[in-house]
This record gives structure tokens, sequence and C-alpha cells, in this order.
């Protein structure tokens, strides 16, 4: 049973392994590294990670709907793609020398680190979503996690500088980068001598998915920005101790989404109203069962995480949020397939209402400080849950051949 479980849940896993890793590196470099060095690592990296940004807003799920999973496809598109992040890295990196950097060198080679390790998984990932092979993406995401952490362990045990640490993270990534466009063969060279055909093939309903994310982006981030900013950061302390927390939820929703995106492309109704119910049925189980968790033991949890008694206080804002991401997962299993069926740029007035809702909340309800901005996420979540669930409904019944009733 246990080999079966893995066996099916092996992608989500992958992805927990990545996450704990990425913390683990963190937690080593920081216990070796000078206070200057590591922050400037941080600063370089959120900086890589916001300007790698552009080069996938929405691009992976674009790449598979567009392609309607049809692998040959899926893979120039991908080759487009991911030169086109190349370029974006290029120009981040050029761009640095007209500003004021303690270190242009470092920060370029955070830039080729960040490409390896974040966008290029991205957007690569939607060879293996048409193909179904996620156990071989889900291989090599635990094997690339073991390694960075062994790399962080070995600069750790001879001190490297942050430099030599970067660059073995970047040899690394850059095997791991070979490796899968060998693997999907992906060619690079073809996009280059046919630009223009290539770029022929991107439509205008890339658009919607461009859309989609910097609406998404303003509605999820707002609250965040909003304890970021107004209130004292005491309080933004137990904000982010809470969502920190409330967060790994959110890399089982999108493994999930994930693994069936490619069976809602180009399928018989009865079939995805089969698919819907059933990972309904799956997010809602996994995230009450968290919520009930966090409802016994969250306030150990903060305690026993962040080792002092003030993140206990946190307690209250992690319930809200973990009842918030209950919605999220409703809204991430119908949103799938609003996605899938060609409709994403339906989502945007959806998530822009979602947005004005979470900003209203904010008004009302700011004298509740760190309170106030988790009721709002909260709200936003059950609003945009609403939205995508009775949209897809209708969806699905004006699909459904009306001479044949099948239960949903």
């Amino acid at each position: 049973m246990i080999k079966k479980f893995i066996s099916n849940n092996l992608y989500t896993v992958s992805l927990y392994s990545r996450q704990i890793a990425g913390t683990i590196i963190l937690f080593i470099i920081a216990r070796y590294m000078s206070v200057y060095d590591f922050g400037l690592f941080s600063s370089y990296k959120n900086i890589a990670t916001f300007c790698f940004m552009f080069a996938n807003l929405g691009f992976s799920d674009y790449i598979l709907v567009s392609s309607k999973a049809n692998v040959k496809e899926v893979k120039l598109k991908i080759s487009l793609f991911l030169l086109n992040a190349i370029s974006i890295g290029f120009l981040v990196a050029l761009g640095s020398t007209f500003f004021h950097l303690d270190s242009h060198i470092l920060f370029v080679l955070v830039v080729i680190r960040t490409f390896f390790d974040g966008t290029f998984f991205a957007l690569i990932l939607p060879y293996f979503q048409a193909t179904k092979t996620f156990n071989t993406i889900a291989k090599i995401n635990i094997v690339y996690a073991v390694c960075i952490s062994i790399i962080a362990i070995f600069s750790y045990i001879f001190k490297l500088s942050l430099y030599k640490f970067l660059l073995l993270n970047i040899c690394l990534g850059l095997i791991n980068f070979i490796q899968c466009s060998y693997f999907a063969k992906i060619n690079y060279l073809l996009v280059l001598s046919h630009i223009k055909r290539f770029c022929q093939m991107v439509d205008k309903s890339i658009w919607a998915y461009i859309g989609v994310s910097i609406a998404y982006f303003l509605y999820a981030q707002i609250p965040t920005l909003y304890v970021s900013t107004y209130l004292p950061k005491e309080q933004a302390a137990l904000y982010f101790s809470a969502f920190t927390i409330a967060s790994v939820i959110g890399l089982l929703i999108n493994a999930q989404i994930q693994k069936i995106m490619p069976d809602l492309i180009n399928n018989s109704i009865e079939s995805i109203k089969v698919i819907l119910k059933k990972n309904l049925k799956i997010m809602l189980i996994i995230t009450i069962s968290v919520f009930l968790f966090m409802l016994l033991f969250g306030k150990f949890l903060l305690l026993a995480l962040y080792g002092q008694n003030y993140y206990g206080n946190a307690y209250p804002i992690l319930l809200i949020l973990m009842l918030g991401n209950i919605y999220v997962a409703e809204a991430a299993v119908y949103g799938a397939y609003i996605t899938a069926s060609g409709n994403q740029k339906k989502k945007i007035p959806m998530q822009l209402e979602a947005t004005f809702f979470t900003i209203i909340g904010l008004a009302i309800m700011h004298k509740l400080e760190i309170y106030g901005a988790a009721l709002a996420f909260l709200f936003a979540a059950i609003y945009i849950s609403y939205r995508y669930t009775t949209f897809t409904f209708k969806l699905l019944d004006k699909l459904t051949p009306k001479n044949k009733f099948i239960d949903i």
C-alpha cells in the first residue's frame, strides 16, 4: 500500500523534496556565511526571481493547452519559450551593468542559477504533462533536490565561498538542462534558424494567460503587501510565520492540478465530469484534514518551528489562512478545466473582481491589522471559488448533450 501510495503521488513528493531542499540550503549557508554575504545572496535571488517572472506569465499552461497536448507542438513551443527565458536572463545580466551593485559577477551567477533552478523546470514541465510521464520528472526533481542539498552540505564542511557555491549549483543546473533537453528532444537550433515561423505559432490567446497571471498576482499578493508595508514588523512577523506554514499546502494543490490538466484537454464531457468530481473529492479531503490537524496542533507547530512563545499568537491567523486554502483547492480544480477548455480569458474579470473585494475587505477591516489581512484573503478565496465553480457548471451544462442526463 505504501509503495502504491508513493508511486501515485511521486510527483507531489518530488515537489515537497525540492521545497524542503531549498529551505535546508538557506539554513545551511546562513550558518557559515557572513550576514553580508547571505543578505547579498538573498537580495539578488529575489531580484532575479522577479525578473524571471516575465519569462513565465502562465506560459507553461499556454504551451500545453494551445498545443492541445500534442507532444510535437508542445516541444516546439517549449524550445521557443525557453530561448525567450534565456534571452530575458541575458538582458537582465547585461542591464545590471547600468546599476550600482555590490558585485556584478555575483548577480550574474545568481541570475544563471535562478534560471536553472526555477524557470527551466516550469517551462519544460508541459512536455512531461503531454506525455503523462510525471514519474520521470518526479525522479529528476528528487535527484536534483538531493544533489543541491549535498552541494550545500559540502560547501558548509569546506567553507566554500558564495561564488564557488553558486558555480557548483550552476554546473548541476547545466547538467540537468542538457539531460532534460535531450530526453525531451528539444531542438533549440531549429528555433534560431526559423525564429519567425516559431513566433507565428504563438497566437493571441497568450494574452489571456498573461492577464490571468497578473490578475492573480494582484488579488493573491495584496494582503501580504499590505502587511509588509503598513503594519509594524512584529505584526508582520506573526502573519508571515503563519503564511509560510499555510503556503505549503499550495504545493500539493499545484501538483494535483498539473497532473489532471492533460486529462481535461480534448476529453469527453462525461470523462471530464468524473475527473473533476474525483479530484475535487481528493483536494477537499486533504485540505480539510490539514485544517483539522492545524486546529489541534497548529499552535504547537508554530512554537516548535519558530522557537519563541510570541509566535504562538499566530495560531488564529494560521487557521484563517488554512480555511482559505480549502476554497482555493476547490477553485483550483474548476479553474484547471476553465484553462483546459480554452476559456482562460474568462478568468481575468473574475480575478479582478476578487481583487476588488480584497481591497474593499482591507479598507473595511484595516483596524483589525493582521486579522483584517487574513480575512480579506479568506473572502477573496471564497469569492473566486464561487465564481469558478458556477462558471464551470454552466459551461459543462452547455456542452452536455440535452438528450442525456449525466450526474456530476
